[in-house]
């Protein structure tokens, strides 16, 4: 979109080189703007560019959008320590006035990592083990002030006084094109179902075998997910999708990523960790029952999830798992005497808060790959929650049940567990749904539980009730 030759994207090769020169000024300046409808560009964007993303906090009254890129990076699984030394380098060769809006958290950096079991899936292959992603535009949106912020690098100051030109100029750009498009009128899509008529019956052999091996391996909990497969006779209306998101869960954390011909988009009520300065903050979110058609009958069903044996349990086992995975990191663990419900149009869950502090602001990454993959969609012990899941398991997660998050270079940062999620590719959809299986399950009842969890994807189509 950008007609400005003084700012342009780079190739990894390219990056590298901007690191390492010692002439080299990484810069990340924002400008605030009139406020813009985020999902009418999204629509846009998803059908033009290749790299978009699309976060909403709608509750908190936080969004924002980039379409753009600076720069991709991949990494393997066990390089957060790679990455943690990069995004140490950007920082010490930042210049940024982002200061001049301290009351704004404003974004800079996404990151993206799969869930750690590697498969080589056609189906995920737009998409990378842990993709490091510096946009060249973002717009961000908090309570009503919208900006936009631009990266990118520099030999010298003085190209300063050129990229306030260019804040404006990409900012006109922008103006003209939302006013240029419209609202779409797009029904939503429509969904064939592609599963197997056997689809349950695979799923209590599955189910039982799993069972079988949880008594005999000593393991505690493990989580087995779901995929189902559907294809696309209508085309996506994707500002209806995300709006219609924003609008069913409020409370949850709404997204969309594009990379190549793939996007991958869900409605997560689960967070991994937010941090500020020296600040953290994580939960635990196990255990579920379904809504009630009552307020009587759904009080009643809250009261039977808060007295669940089996689900405060697995409830208290996430807690114990936090606790040990952030003990190394932090100087104080504060958690909350009780779990609370969190409820969602189509499901309430435990959740439980734990606040801390953390010893090092470096240390977020250590964090982040000692509590993923989190036992609400791995299990407990990991390793061994891991071999059976990829022995269970006919398909590739990918990006389900993995993590997405951005982050600044003021030690502010998001990251969530992409739960009730989907991807497109190739007129296909394929949403997924997981749930911990322990001794004594019911493939019935967790077959049902898969169904309430797959529901906020599955609602956004017309024909959902057929899948």
């Amino acid at each position: 979109m950008s007609n400005t030759s003084q700012i342009t994207a780079n190739t990894s090769n390219d990056f590298s080189e901007n690191l390492s020169d010692p002439n080299k000024v990484f810069f990340s300046y924002a400008a605030k703007i009139s406020q813009l409808k985020f999902t009418l560009l999204l629509e846009h964007f998803t059908n033009k560019a290749d790299d978009v993303f699309y976060y909403s906090e709608p509750e908190n009254n936080i969004s924002f959008l980039s379409f753009e890129i600076l720069n991709k990076q991949s990494f393997s699984f066990d390089n957060y320590e790679l990455l943690a030394e990069e995004i140490s380098v950007l920082k010490s060769k930042l210049v940024s006035n982002h200061s001049d809006y301290e009351k704004f958290n404003l974004p800079i950096f996404i990151t993206s990592v799969k869930f750690p079991i590697k498969k080589n899936s056609e189906e995920w292959n737009d998409f990378n083990d842990l993709d490091f992603i510096v946009p060249k535009i973002i717009l961000f949106q908090h309570s009503g002030t919208c900006f936009i912020i631009a990266n990118f690098f520099s030999e010298s100051f003085s190209h300063q006084e050129n990229f306030n030109e260019f804040l404006e100029r990409e900012t006109e750009l922008i103006y003209n094109l939302e006013n240029r498009l419209q609202e779409s009128t797009l029904n939503t899509a429509i969904l064939k179902s592609l599963n197997d008529r056997d689809d349950f019956e695979n799923w209590k052999n599955k189910i039982e075998s799993v069972v079988k091996e949880i008594k005999h391996e000593k393991i505690e909990k493990v989580v087995i997910a779901r995929r189902v497969e559907n294809e696309i006779s209508t085309t996506i209306n994707w500002q209806k999708t995300l709006d219609d998101l924003n609008k069913k869960y409020p409370s949850c954390t709404n997204f969309l990523f594009k990379s190549g011909k793939s996007i991958f988009f869900g409605s997560t009520p689960e967070i991994l960790i937010k941090y500020s300065g020296n600040n953290f903050f994580t939960e635990a979110l196990a255990g579920s029952i379904k809504r009630g058609n009552t307020p009587e009958e759904d009080r009643s069903l809250e009261n039977e999830l808060l007295k669940s044996d089996k689900n405060n349990v697995e409830h208290d086992a996430v807690i114990d798992y936090i606790k040990k995975s952030v003990f190394n990191f932090v100087d104080k663990v504060e958690i909350a005497k009780s779990p609370i419900i969190k409820k969602l149009p189509n499901i309430q869950h435990l959740q439980t808060s734990v606040t801390g502090t953390l010893k090092s602001k470096d240390q977020v990454f250590k964090i982040i790959s000692s509590l993923f993959p989190t036992p609400a969609v791995c299990g407990i012990p990991k390793d061994q929650s891991l071999k059976m899941i990829e022995k269970t398991e006919d398909f590739d997660r990918g990006l389900f049940s993995g993590v997405i998050g951005w982050f600044n270079a003021d030690n502010y940062g998001e990251f969530f567990v992409t739960i009730r999620s989907a991807l497109v590719k190739d007129n296909k959809l394929y949403a997924y749904a997981g749930c911990g299986i322990v001794e004594g399950s019911d493939p019935k009842e967790e077959f049902e539980e898969t169904q309430l969890k797959l529901k906020p994807i599955l609602s956004l189509f017309s024909n959902a009730d057929k899948n």
